[in-house]
């Protein structure tokens, strides 16, 4: 009777596991540290699909929000992390959260500074959680998409020199 290693050989296997573990392992860092880019850039170097790439990308990377978010949401309960963000909590901050919302916060925002620091800052001036999860995933595929095809260019000019 075969083994599994007979029928599959092993280091493939193994090659196979760690490269989709670092690109999701990259897709949970902060973007401020190029990690969504960095994991695009390793399934592309790895040659898969995009199909495949872009919707674990994604998904690894709105979990990350997600539990940046939630963090951002329970800090506030620690006693003196409560009173500053009650203090920095300005009607002018209120103001521009209102005015742009939790869209453009995740859309414009994350253009500009990354997710993590907008997603504390909207939940420090008070959104909700329920508020924040469908606008982070979209802007995390709009993202993911930007990235592969940034990387994906980027790449073939380097290829081309």
């Amino acid at each position: 009777m075969d083994t599994l290693f007979d029928v599959v050989e092993f280091p493939i296997l193994v090659t196979t596991f760690w490269t989709w573990a670092s690109i999701v392992g990259l897709s949970m860092t902060p973007n401020l540290i190029l990690g969504p880019s960095a994991a695009v850039g390793v399934g592309i170097a790895a040659h898969y699909s995009p199909w495949i790439l872009l919707p674990v990308v994604a998904t690894a990377s709105c979990l990350e929000g997600l539990v940046v978010a939630w963090l951002a949401g329970e800090s506030t309960r620690i006693g003196f992390i409560g009173r500053w963000v009650a203090r920095l909590r300005t009607p002018r901050g209120v103001a521009l959260a209102n005015r742009w919302g939790v869209w453009g916060g995740l859309t414009l925002g994350c253009a500009l500074v990354g997710q993590e620091p907008i997603l504390v800052a909207l939940r420090w001036l008070g959104v909700e959680m329920r508020r924040i999860w469908l606008p982070l995933a979209a802007s995390n595929a709009v993202f993911a998409i930007l990235y592969y095809v940034i990387v994906w260019a980027g790449l073939h000019q380097v290829a081309n020199l």
